[in-house]
């Protein structure tokens, strides 16, 4: 469905590597022409941010106008208000979805792209690289990892070149993965212990900064210190959750992909920066953020006070006599002990028809 866009990406990555001569610069001009192409996409979000930010100080005050009352008609009639504020400013709250929906299935061909040097680099056929793969024992789902068993066969094998040129490649076509002596088709390892471990690590770090910055750039930060403990505590876990997969993920897959993570991260934080600086989003009073503040803390009570008002559900395991009007009697025993021994179970006798 997407071949066409695997053959454009391909052939983008293949020329920025024909000209630089570098798999690793070469990616770096590959995730800034991408950044440039996805840019209408985050100044769509930039505004989508500062119509957010222009409706918060009203919608505190809509919080506050029904503050401490949690009844069904009345959480009705608020968020009816609310829907038809932001209706009337033109802002959706799904607004920011549709980027990111639209721009996922792109993200996942980059990355099947960027593991496949072998395909769209070297232009080398399917049929070769299993091939290869099964001489060298590699794996076909990332060819730079590949790339490195094949130059450690190379390396280590007798006659390794010319066995590879039998079954069909050519290793002169492959891209340099070397940058300053350092091998990035390699995979972060302990192990022999390499410089190449501050890939994931250097990835992770930027990783954190730049959605440290950009809460800060985008005014998510300012809004949070309103909110109630439980929830800044959860947004403190997200930030470093998110860091601690790419750090894990980072010391599963070649350096390479690491160094493409690390580019993201770095040019994600300077497309934020410059976002800012010409889309500021609009500033508050003091009176505004405390109004914010008072109606995130009551909004969040008013959840808890919900939550615990919730009617409880019985157990459809448990069959109690108070869910019964009338119950039939039990042969030998009175309304008294019926009541005593029924409980746990119907005891002392059948059923009456």
């Amino acid at each position: 469905m997407f071949d066409f866009l695997y053959e454009i990406f391909g052939k983008v990555l293949a020329w920025f590597n024909s000209w630089t001569g570098s798999y690793a610069i070469a990616l770096l001009l590959f995730a800034l022409a991408f950044k440039i192409l996805f840019l209408p996409f985050a100044i769509k979000q930039q505004q989508n941010q500062i119509k957010q930010a222009k409706l918060r100080p009203k919608i505190a005050k809509i919080e506050k106008k029904y503050a401490g009352r949690n009844d069904q008609p009345t959480l009705q009639k608020k968020q009816q208000e609310i829907m038809e504020l932001q209706q009337k400013e033109g802002y959706s709250p799904l607004s920011g979805c549709l980027p990111m929906l639209i721009q996922l299935p792109v993200i996942i061909i980059l990355y099947n792209v960027i593991r496949a040097p072998l395909s769209y680099i070297a232009n080398i056929s399917a049929d070769v690289i299993k091939a290869v793969a099964g001489i060298v024992g590699g794996s076909e789902a990332d060819q730079i990892a590949l790339i490195n068993k094949i130059n450690e066969y190379v390396l280590n094998t007798e006659n390794g070149a010319a066995a590879l040129a039998e079954a069909g490649l050519d290793i002169t076509l492959m891209p340099d993965f070397n940058v300053f002596g350092v091998n990035l088709a390699a995979t972060p390892s302990f192990k022999p212990f390499t410089i190449l471990v501050l890939i994931p690590i250097l990835a992770a770090a930027f990783q954190w900064l730049s959605m440290w910055l950009m809460k800060r750039w985008n005014g998510t930060a300012q809004m949070a210190q309103g909110q109630d403990a439980q929830s800044q505590m959860s947004m403190k876990i997200m930030d470093l959750i998110m860091p601690a997969m790419t750090l894990i993920f980072a010391f599963q897959f070649s350096g390479m992909l690491g160094l493409y993570w690390i580019y993201q991260s770095i040019l994600g934080m300077l497309q934020s920066f410059i976002l800012a600086k010409a889309m500021p989003l609009p500033t508050f009073t003091e009176e505004e953020l405390r109004e914010m503040e008072k109606a995130e803390r009551a909004r969040a009570k008013q959840q808890r006070e919900a939550i615990k008002t919730q009617p409880k559900v019985k157990s459809l395991h448990y069959i109690d006599d108070e869910d019964y009007d009338d119950l039939p009697e039990l042969e030998g025993s009175t309304p008294t002990d019926d009541k005593k021994k029924r409980p746990g179970g119907i005891e002392g006798g059948s059923l009456k028809k």
